[in-house]
């Protein structure tokens, strides 16, 4: 039976690095297939290994699978990590993968030698949001609904919103530029729709330091974490999982957990 190749990610190596790195996932030994001075962190499996609706059972795979990143990043240095359930069809699609990219995958490397990935989130409450604070009456009596005051309500609504979201954009484009000025690379992510016990989100961003040189970033932050009103979640450091670039994308997955 031809063997898959579960992929937990890629570092720089050589003909004398294909070595046993101990166990991963389903404690399957764990060694480095080697291509031109790229190495790729793999284990022999089935080609639809690990899909579950077991939720413990996907925990326990992902946290297998970082702890292996772990140990080739001990190992060989910063790594490009693969999303969990990155599986190559054969020895053969993974030689194509890495001898197609290899130009990329090289450069990636050097770029994200020694650094770390953190992660940022910047909460601001709302009524330090709003311009005035206008509190919206209460809803209108049934027998007044089709008055007045119940269209005042809606429109002053309206107007709340607009003013949230058109100051929640002018706080990013304000923090945005200052933490991009001292990190080596910044990635935008997706803002959290509901609003918590910490207000509306503002900005939600990965950050590539350079190892050591992580206290620009943390004088940043701790400025805009001692605003009026607002709250900075700051996480990390991590492998640079953000900073793969489209290696990720185009790497064949059945990914339906995450990382």
């Amino acid at each position: 039976m031809i063997e898959s190749k579960y992929t937990y990610c890629i570092v720089s190596a050589t003909d004398e690095d294909r070595q046993t790195l101990g166990t991963g996932i389903d404690e399957e030994p764990v060694s480095v297939f080697v291509q031109d001075g790229i190495g790729a962190v793999v284990h022999d499996c089935p080609s639809e290994a690990y899909d579950t609706d077991d939720r413990s059972q996907a925990e326990t795979w992902v946290k297998q699978h970082n702890r292996t990143i772990e140990r080739a990043a001990n190992a060989f240095g910063t790594p490009l990590p693969m999303t969990f359930d990155t599986i190559f069809e054969d020895e053969s699609s993974l030689r194509t993968f890495l001898v197609k990219h290899q130009s990329q995958i090289r450069s990636r490397l050097d770029v994200l030698a020694g650094t770390e990935e953190y992660g940022v989130r910047i909460y601001c409450e709302e009524d330090v949001l709003l311009k005035e604070s206008d509190p919206v009456s209460d809803s209108p009596d049934s027998s007044d609904i089709g008055g007045m005051a119940y269209f005042d309500q809606k429109k002053r609504e309206k107007q709340r919103r607009q003013e949230i979201a058109e100051n929640t954009k002018s706080r990013f484009q304000s923090y945005f530029p200052r933490i991009e000025s001292v990190v080596d690379e910044i990635t935008e992510e997706d803002l959290e729709r509901e609003n918590d016990d910490r207000g509306r989100n503002v900005l939600t961003a990965s950050c590539l330091v350079a190892e050591g040189e992580i206290d620009g970033l943390k004088q940043v932050l701790g400025d805009i974490d001692d605003e009026p009103g607002v709250e900075v979640v700051f996480t990390g450091p991590w492998h640079p999982y953000s900073f793969v670039g489209s290696l990720g994308s185009d790497a064949p997955s059945t990914d339906t957990h995450g990382t």
